[in-house]
């Protein structure tokens, strides 16, 4: 059922600032009553997180510096689409750059907006298992990770703590629950 009434049509773009990671753009939207109003949209790149399982079955993280929070983080790898990159070769190219490892299986396990109130991006999951590690860290000039692992019970335990802040982890896990859900059916 469509709740038109509640619909929004875009009819003008106001402004758009252009920054490194995205653009900021100001919008002018309709509603149904003919109401019209300024939005802000954030047009961030599309990003892909990695949850790659060991042969021992533990989860292979990373821990890097995150600006915005100003704190560590500890985190499944992940990063940005780059233009024209299909989701899953950016899987694969995250994987390997943070960590040197390969997957033998992968398996598509969600998709999201990660904040539809003025985001524009889609942040895609993966489950990457049949690990082998074949090269080192080919990180970015920036990037300064440590990579290691962590068992299922430490991971169920510490995410949404002090190390494990990012809600983008707690939706790749949510995905990760849910896919050893449907297994185990």
């Amino acid at each position: 059922m469509m709740d038109k009434e509640l619909l929004w049509h875009e009819i003008e773009e106001l402004d758009r600032k252009k920054e490194p990671l995205f653009d900021l753009i100001t919008v002018k939207s309709r509603n149904s009553d003919g109401t019209e109003s300024r939005f802000i949209k954030v047009t961030p790149p599309d990003w892909v997180t990695v949850i790659p399982v060991l042969p021992d079955g533990k989860f292979l993280m990373v821990r890097q510096y995150r600006h915005g929070s100003a704190s560590l983080s500890d985190e499944f790898p992940a990063g940005v689409i780059d233009p024209g990159e299909e989701p899953l070769d950016a899987a694969k190219r995250e994987l390997l750059e943070e960590t040197g490892y390969r997957a033998g299986k992968w398996t598509s396990i969600g998709s999201i907006n990660p904040n539809p109130a003025f985001m524009t991006n889609c942040s895609h999951t993966y489950l990457a298992e049949d690990l082998e590690r074949v090269s080192g860290q080919n990180l970015d000039e920036h990037e300064r990770i440590r990579f290691f692992s962590l068992g299922f019970d430490e991971i169920q335990e510490q995410m949404g703590g002090e190390l494990m802040h990012s809600a983008i982890m707690v939706q790749a896990w949510f995905w990760f629950l849910r896919e050893k859900e449907k297994r185990s059916s």
